[in-house]
């Protein structure tokens, strides 16, 4: 599946030694959301999140989902931030439930 261009495409390793892909964890976070959002705005939610709290302390969820939501639109991608919000709430949940212990970070 199309991801953002130039964001890492990252794989996870569970506690398991099991190693899952994004686009894996991505389909996850959909059924979650009862397909209300589609894979390729849930991918390009979770990449540009990614990519932008890693040079941050803390998370204001608010101001991520915010920022999201307006680094999406040249990508035409449009979403609010309560979607984006529940997309990266779905995204915290799968990552805890499959144990990952190691991100690696794949272009």
């Amino acid at each position: 599946m199309r991801g953002i261009g130039g964001l890492p495409e990252p794989t996870f390793r569970t506690a398991d030694d099991s190693w899952v892909s994004l686009d894996t964890v991505v389909a996850c976070v959909v059924d979650r959301l009862d397909g209300d959002v589609s894979p390729m705005v849930a991918k390009g939610v979770i990449q540009v999140a990614r990519h932008a709290v890693k040079c941050l302390e803390t998370v204001d969820i608010g101001a991520l989902a915010r920022d999201v939501t307006l680094s999406l639109r040249p990508e035409h991608i449009v979403v609010t931030p309560p979607v984006v919000n529940a997309i990266l709430l779905a995204y915290v949940t799968e990552v805890e439930q499959l144990g990952v212990v190691q991100v690696a970070e794949g272009y």
